[in-house]
């Protein structure tokens, strides 16, 4: 990765950013983790990776003090998304404006958040953070690390038909095709 894109303090994103995930979900934090590392994959030559990868850190900060404690049924996930999508704005505003991002780079953040939230690109650089949310999903430990296991084999379901309609990238559909059969064969 060529840290030159890079226009904020990783670090200090992540110390004030990580607080958040410890009342969210199960997995969350992990989750944002894979999230950046196919962000700088797929974004690696963008002139904004810098807002990509922030947006990607937090784009499930919403989820802070939204749901119960432990792994969960895909079912209860569902439910409660709409409340986590609702929180997102204003947790993403406590965090950037403490490392004094300008508003427009905020309105940015949250327009990437918007799209990974509601699993929808309309330009390039929103594809970018859907696809990586919907690859980084496609890891074994994702499904471990967030779902109770008898939601196993509803996620996957989940997975294997709503993914392939989100990606966008070229590259994102190629390795769904490779990531998910690997995925399904691990869990079953």
């Amino acid at each position: 990765m060529d840290n030159r894109n890079i226009k904020f303090n990783e670090e200090e994103l992540i110390k004030i950013a990580k607080p958040y995930f410890n009342t969210a979900r199960s997995g969350d934090w992990e989750h944002a983790l894979r999230v950046v590392k196919w962000i700088k994959e797929l974004g690696k030559d963008r002139s904004n990776l810098h807002l990509l990868v922030v947006a990607g850190y937090i784009h499930d900060i919403g989820w802070s003090g939204v749901a119960p404690e432990g792994k969960l049924d895909l079912d209860v996930v569902l439910e409660l998304e709409h409340k986590a999508n609702k929180n997102s704005p204003k947790f993403i505003r406590e965090v950037l404006e403490k490392l004094k991002f300008a508003e427009d780079e905020i309105q940015t953040v949250n327009k990437f958040v918007k799209a990974a939230d509601k699993h929808e690109s309309v330009d390039d650089d929103e594809a970018i953070i859907v696809d990586s949310d919907a690859l980084s999903k496609l890891n074994p430990e994702h499904l471990r690390e967030k779902y109770n296991l008898e939601s196993f084999g509803k996620a996957l379901q989940y997975l294997e038909t709503k993914i392939p309609g989100r990606l966008k990238t070229k590259k994102a559909k190629v390795l769904f095709s490779e990531l998910f059969p690997k995925l399904k064969a691990e869990l079953m």
